[in-house]
């Protein structure tokens, strides 16, 4: 976890160097204020996670914040909240109403392809720390049962790409798709004196629509 942390704060300081580097390249500052949702679809260890308890296809909702580097590479934090509902056995219903959930705060990097139209496409890269609550079976004195857990927070990566379509000079609207990867193999979580390895790494395809904002501090 520690690691984790320290890692995302030197890339954020890096960003944050790099940024003001480059504002003289810029005519005046602009951030991209950026509110979406969409589908996130399990894969690999997710889909499979003890084999009762694979996630299935959820939603994502998640807000970005970005920096306009130049005019065509953006750099910036964001935020993902993610819910799966549980591919529970036909003969084990004990999980039934709980689910799945990662909370996933980013530094994202974001280059936009120029173009002389309304539509601009965009290549995405972010790396991170995830937050899984995972529904675990535990050991319990009062009766061994299905509890969402918090497990230790893990490095994160993913990109993508997207498109955009500007629906006035300051705002538009996106359609974009991502891989995302946290490596969660060896985290844990604690409850009652024993410890749960999570033993599996999350992988994730979303497919999400925004609405973007503009903010010209000129």
């Amino acid at each position: 976890m520690k690691k984790s942390f320290i890692i995302l704060s030197a890339l954020l300081l890096i960003v944050l160097n790099f940024s003001a580097w480059a504002q003289e390249e810029v005519a005046h500052d602009v951030l991209e204020l950026n509110f979406y949702g969409g589908l996130g679809i399990p894969t690999g260890d997710f889909s499979n996670w003890h084999d009762s308890l694979g996630g299935k296809t959820g939603y994502i909702v998640g807000i970005d914040v970005g920096y306009f580097v130049t005019p065509q590479l953006v750099a910036g934090i964001n935020f993902k909240y993610s819910q799966y509902s549980i591919d529970n056995s036909p003969t084990d219903k004990a999980a039934d109403g709980l689910n799945h959930r990662l909370y996933n705060p980013n530094l994202y990097l974001k280059y936009y392809f120029p173009s002389q139209s309304n539509w601009s496409p965009y290549i995405k890269a972010h790396v991170g720390i995830e937050n899984p609550k995972f529904t675990t079976f535990v050991i319990n004195p009062n009766g061994n049962r299905y509890r969402q857990e918090s497990y230790d927070p893990a490095f994160a990566i993913g990109g993508g790409a997207g498109l955009f379509y500007y629906t006035s000079d300051y705002s538009g609207i996106f359609l974009e798709t991502n891989y995302h990867y946290a490596s969660t193999s060896d985290v844990t979580a604690d409850y009652l004196g024993r410890t749960y390895k999570f033993d599996g790494n999350i992988s994730v395809v979303d497919i999400h629509a925004e609405i973007r904002i503009l903010i010209d501090k000129q």
